[in-house]
């Protein structure tokens, strides 16, 4: 299936996160590269991170890379089943994914463990940053199934309200807050192959 409007955002985003390093002209030319990427340039660049072909439905998705430690991500809370990570492009403050480690097609086979871990994260999210509410949703994304958990503050949101851009260090300061007697765990890019380097090789 081609990438959808948001998932081609979404991928940018990640990408564009892991050039943040670099020299600011060598940043200025990779964040160009990363803007002119059509929706076909990047569902290739997934396919040859698995090493698979446009029509290999094991493919791997962004989920996966952040699974398996290719993404940086700002980990909130996990279990033996699911991760939970901040939303680089959130709904609101604290908006967070729960995603199983083993990845599921649809929104019924989610693991139990899923949506506890999703309870654990919106309890914190009333706690310790004050959202009236949470809104526990899921979706199938990438052709993966995963949960949203976003926090109600002023006003309702769902699925289809805006996001706005974050960065991986106000995420870093962000889940500070959220679990003020930890320090943050945030989940470092293995030395393996990752989108940036086969963005460089293109």
């Amino acid at each position: 299936m081609p990438l959808t409007p948001e998932e081609v955002k979404e991928l940018k985003a990640q990408l564009a996160e892991q050039i943040t390093h670099l020299p600011a002209d060598q940043r200025q030319k990779a964040q160009a590269q990363i803007d002119a990427m059509s929706p076909q340039t990047l569902e290739s660049m997934l396919n040859q991170q698995k090493g698979g072909t446009s029509n290999d439905k094991s493919q791997k998705t962004v989920f996966r890379m952040m699974i398996d430690k290719e993404i940086e991500t700002v980990i909130v809370e996990e279990n033996p089943e699911a991760l939970a990570i901040l939303d680089i492009n959130p709904i609101s403050q604290g908006h967070t994914l729960i995603i199983p480690r083993e990845a599921v097609s649809s929104q019924d086979k989610l693991p139990s463990q899923a949506f506890t871990l999703a309870q654990k994260v919106a309890k914190l999210l009333k706690d310790n940053l004050e959202a009236k509410s949470t809104e526990i949703q899921t979706e199938t994304k990438f052709g993966e199934a995963i949960i949203h958990v976003i926090p109600v503050y002023d006003t309702s949101v769902n699925l289809q309200s805006t996001r706005k851009k974050s960065s991986l260090e106000e995420l870093k300061e962000l889940v500070k807050k959220i679990k003020p007697e930890e320090k943050p765990k945030i989940q470092k890019i293995k030395k393996a192959s990752t989108p940036l380097e086969t963005l460089k090789r293109a």
